[in-house]
């Protein structure tokens, strides 16, 4: 069996996530110079205290792991159609995860913030997932070419 491009995207999509989950992704800093760093799974304040309200991002990303792991399983067994429909599903959880960062920036409404890489990792991920997309419908349809083309003509 070929290592095919969609799973490529698939497993780099995985790391992408895992990368996320593990760093920082925004620094806001606030008109006194002090500045909180949000994370994933919590909001550390320049003070020492920790919040753990952000973890709905978390959970998204987590979310977003899974479904890119669940179609990279599924991807061996050459069912495009469920592929498709992971990658969909997973740019819908992507969009959202942004959605929900947006809600979590202009709640927290600092002076300024400071974004960090890992913050890109969805976008990413993002693009990876449609180009897993359009390389799955490639892949299906040269399967379908190769195997309609051998028939027998009178």
């Amino acid at each position: 069996m070929k290592f095919r491009s969609y799973q490529f995207f698939f497993l780099l999509s995985v790391v992408l996530v895992i990368a996320t989950l593990c760093s920082t992704i925004l620094q806001l800093v606030e008109a006194n110079g002090a500045t909180n760093e949000l994370t994933n799974f919590k909001y550390i304040m320049a003070n020492g205290e920790v919040s753990y309200s952000p973890i709905a991002l978390g959970v998204v990303l987590v979310v977003v792991g899974l479904v890119n792991l669940f179609g990279l399983m599924i991807s061996g067994f050459q069912n495009f159609d469920l592929q498709k429909r992971v990658t969909i599903l997973n740019l819908l959880l992507v969009v959202g995860y942004y959605l929900l960062m947006g809600i979590y920036v202009w709640v927290l409404a600092a002076d300024s913030f400071v974004l960090s890489l890992p913050l890109l990792f969805p976008f990413f991920v993002f693009v990876f997932n449609v180009l897993a997309f359009f390389a799955a419908r490639r892949t299906e349809a040269a399967i379908l070419a190769k195997a309609t083309g051998f028939r027998l003509r009178d």
